[in-house]
């Protein structure tokens, strides 16, 4: 009933976006009163579709697939009230709701947001997938930073400055359950400060998963470089497990991206990217079948190099990558599926 519910109420506010849009035939007018929408309260949409083809280089085996199919609608209803939604129709193959929330601005630069949506954690994980620099996330992003839920959140900007600091509560359970019971919920805040091209950001997440295993602090710190070439960033994150039941984890990425403009019909900038990233030893926080925490995400670094051909018009952006991404693993361990292996990857990413 929810999924049809949200698709009914994108198509109504495509309808209301046309008739806003559209002027009245002149022959009509006399007859037919026409409702002018204010263009402040006509809504906006966003897709982004990434496809990819890896071919891993030790296992042999490849695979096409569609890893995002996403579409978003936002907007304001009042002067001081706005929505956003955001479906992902092929999620790896899957419908997902990702993002369901009203954001409300009582006074100037104080925002408070209730719904489903990212919990503020990480710079990476934060970026959506149209705005990534390589074809997979970072591990930190991905197995620390990754996550969304059910709560409210505020965020504030202090007056005549760039700082901006924003916190919330989120439910403990899975975000797509939003009718079960916490006996602990999860807590982030992060803030950052935009000096020149520069962009620093402090965060700390606390959360106990499922509800009912061991509960985990993150601090995460990262430094942004970014202008019309340039874009360069590092990122580190502190995992500890409460009651010493697991060794402190960390994750970390570095990562560059050089691009500049050329002349054709089909591609106007070209990009090479390089990053580091990795992870040491880390759990899920949910105790196993003995009670205590393992190791589901094995330590090893990532050294992945890569270009990109793009097209980008206004909000336009479409982008063909390539990506060779080659893994070292600790104490011996191999990479529990060709996903987490070295891989060649080929990514079409279209963002409108």
């Amino acid at each position: 009933m929810f999924r049809k519910a949200v698709f009914i109420t994108l198509a109504l506010f495509s309808t209301i976006a046309i008739n806003a849009a559209e002027p009245a035939d002149s022959a009509a007018t006399a007859t037919t009163k026409t409702i002018t929408i204010p263009s402040q309260y006509v809504p906006t949409f966003h897709g982004t579709f990434r496809g990819f083809f890896e071919q891993s280089t030790t296992g042999g085996g490849s695979r096409f697939m569609v890893r995002n199919a996403r579409f978003s609608a936002q907007g304001k209803v009042l002067p001081i009230a706005e929505y956003f939604f955001q479906l992902d129709l092929c999620d790896k193959g899957k419908l997902t709701i990702l993002d369901a929330y009203v954001g409300v601005t009582p006074f100037k630069n104080f925002k408070v947001i209730a719904g489903q949506g990212r919990v503020p954690f990480s710079i990476g994980a934060s970026r959506v997938p149209a705005h990534y620099h390589f074809a997979n996330r970072p591990s930190v992003c991905k197995m620390f930073g990754n996550l969304r839920n059910v709560g409210v959140k505020v965020g504030y900007t202090i007056p005549k400055t760039n700082l901006y600091i924003e916190g919330g509560a989120f439910n403990g359970t899975n975000m797509t359950d939003h009718t079960g019971w916490n006996r602990s919920l999860t807590y982030a805040v992060k803030t950052n400060y935009k000096v020149g091209d520069f962009l620093p950001q402090l965060c700390f997440m606390s959360r106990l998963p499922g509800g009912d295993g061991v509960r985990i602090n993150q601090a995460d710190a990262s430094l942004t470089f970014e202008n019309s070439a340039w874009f360069i960033e590092a990122e580190y994150c502190y995992r500890t497990y409460t009651g010493n039941s697991f060794k402190a984890s960390h994750g970390y990425n570095f990562e560059i991206d050089y691009g500049f403009p050329v002349k054709s019909k089909i591609v106007n900038r070209w990009s090479f990217q390089g990053r580091f990233d990795g992870i040491t030893d880390a759990s899920n926080g949910l105790r196993g079948p003995e009670g205590v925490l393992v190791d589901n995400y094995y330590a090893h670094n990532r050294v992945t190099i890569g270009t990109t051909a793009s097209y980008v018009k206004g909000r336009l952006h479409c982008d063909l990558r390539l990506n060779y991404e080659q893994y070292f693993y600790s104490h011996g361990r191999k990479a529990s599926s060709p996903s987490d292996d070295n891989k060649l990857v080929t990514a079409l990413v279209l963002y409108f």
